[in-house]
């Protein structure tokens, strides 16, 4: 059996439903070769990951997922093989997370608004360690009884477009790619199917692109086979992952994407001539 890998998964640092621990331990039931948790904006759970690897256990790869923008379009980097205990990195991802937080309070406000009163505490219980994000206050509005359902509070209030929404402030993609760099990591474009960022591939490779997520649930065997050959023709990297986030109707379960271990391999190595 060829060794499997899965570089996208989210957990209770962001907006997933499980906690670093949860997750390793599905990720040994899979028998996965290697794996990383990639939350928006926080690289907090590789730490307390770490902490519970055993002798024999999956490789784990230090993983974030910086939300960038262009075009009035939201894109998604992510960033592998960097410094944990870089400075910077820690604190401008700090820096986005109050970015976060806030642009959550706004949401907050522009319900009460519409008559729906969500108090900031009970948003702030569900986020635990992650910042404020749409899933979390969605959430609260079901537990609030606001709506039925987070596809509700999603399509009727926070949606694009739609009353309750804020727009979010977020970097650059080449900013976003200089960041991950900056603390000696390799950057990738997330699932490029979505939200049309394929287009954009080739530009963001001008700005020192690493690669791009070629296995994910939403590209298809044909997408598959394309971003493959179009890693070649650019010779860039690629990756793959579940984009694991646990609910329902949200993307894969964590190993369903069968990313080979090779695409980790040619990363090990180009981090190893950047260094």
């Amino acid at each position: 059996m060829i060794p499997r890998i899965d570089l996208h998964i989210h957990s209770t640092y962001s907006d997933g439903i499980k906690t670093p621990a949860e997750i390793l331990n599905e990720v040994r039931e899979k028998n996965l070769a290697a794996f990383s948790i990639t939350d928006h904006d926080n690289a907090g759970a590789y730490f307390e990951a770490r902490e519970l690897l055993k002798e024999g256990d999956p490789e784990l790869i230090t993983g974030v997922e910086l939300s960038a923008g262009k075009g009035g379009e939201d894109l998604h980097i992510l960033g592998y093989f960097f410094d944990p205990n870089s400075a910077f990195l820690a604190s401008e991802l700090e820096r986005f997370r109050e970015i976060r937080n806030q642009r959550g309070a706004l949401m907050l406000q522009e319900l009460r608004k519409l008559g729906i009163d969500i108090p900031l505490d009970m948003v702030i219980d569900i986020v635990g360690k992650s910042a404020i994000g749409r899933p979390h206050v969605a959430n609260a509005m079901v537990q609030a009884g606001a709506v039925n359902n987070m596809d509700e509070a999603f399509i009727k209030y926070i949606g694009l477009e739609k009353p309750a929404y804020i727009p979010k402030a977020n970097l650059t993609p080449k900013d976003a790619i200089d960041l991950i760099h900056s603390a000696g990591g390799l950057a990738f474009l997330a699932h490029p199917r979505i939200a049309g960022a394929s287009k954009y591939i080739r530009e963001f490779v001008g700005y020192g692109l690493d690669g791009i997520e070629i296995y994910h649930p939403y590209h298809f065997s044909t997408h598959i086979k394309a971003y493959s050959k179009l890693t070649e023709k650019l010779l860039i990297l690629g990756c793959g992952g579940s984009d694991y986030h646990g609910r329902e109707g949200k993307y894969g379960a964590i190993g369903s994407q069968p990313a080979p271990y090779d695409l980790l391999s040619a990363m090990k190595t180009k981090v190893k001539i950047k260094d």
